[in-house]
C-alpha cells in the first residue's frame, strides 16, 4: 500500500489542496500510464496502475520485446481502509490481439512500495473465449489467505503482439462484488494474425512459492 502525498495547486484566483496522484515508477520509460480505482460496494478498494510499453521503450527489469511487441503491466495496490480482498484481475483483448505471454513480476518493487507485501496471483493466463488475460488470487488451498488482502500489492502483466494501445475493458472483483473501468489493452498491427478464442492456447499457470 503506497501513502497518498498532498499537493498544492496554485490558481489564479484561488487556492486548492487535495491528494494527487502519479502511478508509481517500475522502472523502464512507458509510452503511457494511468491510475483508476476500483472498488465494490464500499466492501473493497483497489487502485490499478497501468503501462504500457512499446518495443522502441526502455523496457523494466526482465522484459525483452520482439520486433512489433508491446507490454502491458498493471499494479494492483489494496486499499487498507477496506476489509475485503480483491480474488480476480482480468483485462479485455476485444480487438484479438496475439498474446504471447502472461505473468507476474516477483524482480520488481514498485517506487514507494514494500517488497514484504506483495502478493502474486494463484493462477493466470489467457483464456481464448473470454478473451482475457485473467489473474486469479483466490483457491490456493495450500494458502487461504492467497487473496489480495487491503495490504497488499501485486505487479502483473502480458505481452501482445501489437502496433498501438486503445482502451479497453478491465474489472477487478472481491466479496463476489466486480467492478469495471477501461484500461490500456493491445491493438494488432493490420495484417496480422488474430487469436481467435482456442481455450488454453497459451495454458493457465501457478506460481511458484515465496
Amino acid at each position: 500500500m503506497r501513502s497518498m502525498v498532498p499537493v498544492l495547486a496554485f490558481c489564479a484566483a484561488f487556492v486548492a489542496v487535495g491528494s494527487a496522484t502519479a502511478a508509481p515508477s517500475i522502472g523502464g520509460d512507458p509510452i503511457h500510464t494511468q491510475d483508476d480505482v476500483f472498488t465494490g460496494g464500499g466492501l473493497w478498494s483497489v487502485n490499478v496502475s497501468s503501462y504500457v510499453f512499446d518495443e522502441t521503450s526502455d523496457l523494466p527489469t526482465g522484459f525483452v520485446l520482439g520486433a512489433g511487441e508491446m507490454l502491458f503491466a498493471y499494479l494492483l495496490d489494496g486499499d487498507d481502509a477496506f476489509a475485503v480482498s480483491v480474488n480476480t484481475f482480468t483485462v479485455g483483448n476485444p480487438n484479438q490481439s496475439v498474446i504471447s505471454s502472461v505473468g507476474f513480476s516477483t524482480d520488481i518493487t514498485p517506487a514507494g512500495f514494500d517488497a514484504g507485501d506483495r502478493e502474486d496471483p494463484f493462477l493466470f493466463g489467457y483464456s481464448g473465449p473470454a478473451q482475457a488475460s485473467v489473474f486469479t488470487y483466490a483457491g490456493d488451498l495450500a494458502d487461504p489467505f492467497s487473496t489480495l488482502e487491503p495490504t497488499e500489492w501485486s505487479l502483473v502483466w502480458y505481452i501482445a503482439e501489437s502496433s498501438d494501445w486503445a482502451l479497453g475493458p478491465g474489472s477487478a472483483s472481491g466479496g463476489g462484488l466486480p467492478d469495471t473501468h477501461l484500461l490500456p489493452v493491445p491493438i494488432p498491427a493490420p495484417g496480422a494474425l488474430t487469436l481467435l478464442g482456442v481455450a488454453g492456447l497459451l495454458g493457465f499457470g501457478w506460481r511458484r512459492r515465496r
